[in-house]
């Protein structure tokens, strides 16, 4: 594979020694601005990724490249000693200015610098934006990584991203190989299997295939996105719960699910129900660190849930036209968890009361044992009768639906209650609410005003 760079005298072609498989010769001529790959163990992520970076890098004056792995340790162990082999040519050609071994530094060509980071130090990631920037294995790393540290550092300069992973179930690296769907001229999509790389023997993975667990090949050797053990919601399946054709209708039952937080967030979820029961979840609001009052405001302004009003004229006489003007629905009941009555010290009101105050009709169940369990039983028994059904915005509930698990065994006794991880349970509380208040057991006991 070559390059080409200037020596500011004269034009240089610069070769690697290597030579590119079939994937990997298609993906290097791709100009979108972020490309995400997908793909398999030894498919040739990591030796794919680093030409890209190099040869990118090499052809702009004054141009920072980043690789990025999960740790520096990583990023050393694996890229290190491939990227100096890689930069062989470049430097029997005396382009290498400055390599420093203990800061994985190389600075070359026209006075470009590539380094080697690690994503467990974030704050080593801040500071001047590169130009090209790799992720590997970003599966693994923290969302918050590319959303919040990476992305606002490369928007001043239009720099390029390459992501590459096995993926780990339906987490934040599976949304952002969905991007293209969302961003076709911004992002580009790949997927690869180690079926891909003929340098792998074809019997190893075989032996691979029969020695390990069905779910774990198809993720780390044919790069599926694949969910494990202690699910609490087995049967939910994207192809038959998740509908892009739901939309909000106005004669449907309107009702809001809400699972309340400060610093975690106040989730919502917007749901209509049909003369059949089925349940149709086609909105969500996650907020953090927001008044009672404040999230009300948001609720009445989306757009979807607004009646649409005609007034006629007065007479024939008139010169009033008639009119047409748009009226807050507010919605028919908020199902939410009783914590919400409780009175905050800070505004010395509840959550309820506040919703109250702004005039919706919120009611809730009394807590009583085995709630949780009852919540998780009728969400479970929705979705195996095909009665439950999400549209493809509620992008953190349907994570949810796949990351909720309950804790490992121990001692072998599995727990009956779902972890409280932080991520998934908010979302799967606010429904889990909607569904215990909505369609309650006999006998079931009521607050209200």
């Amino acid at each position: 594979m070559e390059t080409i760079t200037e020596n500011r005298k004269k034009t240089e072609k610069i070769a690697f020694p290597i030579d590119l498989i079939d994937w990997q010769a298609e993906v290097m001529s791709d100009q979108h601005q972020f490309i995400s790959i997908c793909a398999g163990r030894r498919s040739g992520k990591t030796r794919f990724a680093l030409p890209w970076l190099i040869g990118n890098t090499a052809a702009i004056e004054n141009a920072f490249g980043w690789y990025v792995a999960p740790s520096y340790t990583m990023a050393k162990t694996i890229a290190w000693d491939e990227t100096k082999f890689l930069m062989s040519d470049f430097r029997d050609k005396g382009l290498i200015r400055k390599q420093n071994d203990s800061e994985l530094l190389v600075n070359y060509g026209l006075n470009s610098t590539i380094q080697l980071k690690g994503a467990d130090n974030p704050d080593s990631l801040r500071g001047v934006g590169p130009n090209f920037i790799v992720l590997d294995e970003y599966a693994v790393m923290k969302r918050a990584v590319w959303e919040e540290v990476l992305r606002p550092s490369v928007a001043d300069k239009r720099g390029r991203g390459l992501f590459i992973s096995t993926p780990k179930g339906y987490n934040h690296f599976y949304d952002l190989y969905q991007m293209e769907l969302k961003f076709p001229k911004v992002w580009k999509s790949y997927h690869f299997t180690t079926w891909d790389n003929p340098y792998v023997p074809r019997e190893e993975i075989e032996q691979a295939k029969r020695d390990m667990d069905g779910r774990v090949f198809k993720q780390e050797f044919e790069a599926s996105f694949e969910t494990f053990g202690g699910q609490v919601f087995p049967s939910f399946d994207r192809s038959k719960h998740v509908l892009a054709s739901i939309k909000f209708e106005n004669d449907l039952e309107f009702d809001l699910g809400m699972d309340f937080g400060w610093s975690n967030p106040t989730v919502t979820l917007f749901i209509q129900v049909n003369d059949n029961d089925d349940v149709f979840v086609f909105d969500e609001l996650r907020t953090t660190q927001t008044t009672i009052k404040e999230i009300g405001n948001k609720i009445m302004a989306k757009e979807y849930h607004r009646e649409r009003v005609e007034y006629t004229e007065i007479s024939a006489f008139s010169s009033i036209r008639p009119l047409k003007h748009l009226s807050l629905k507010k919605p028919d009941c908020i199902y939410c968890d009783p914590a919400g009555d409780a009175k905050h010290e800070a505004m010395g009101t509840s959550s309820v009361h506040e919703l109250r105050k702004q005039g919706f009709n919120v009611k809730y169940r009394k807590k009583y044992p085995g709630v949780v369990q009852d919540r998780t039983n009728i969400i479970r028994k929705w979705l195996n009768n095909g009665k439950l059904f999400l549209h493809p915005r509620c992008v953190n509930l349907i994570r949810a639906f796949e990351m909720h698990r309950y804790p490992d065994p121990k001692e072998d006794i599995q727990s009956e209650l779902p972890l409280k991880d932080g991520i998934s349970d908010h979302d799967i509380d606010a429904l889990g609410e909607f569904f215990i208040n909505r369609f309650p057991s006999q006998g079931a006991n009521w607050e209200t005003l």
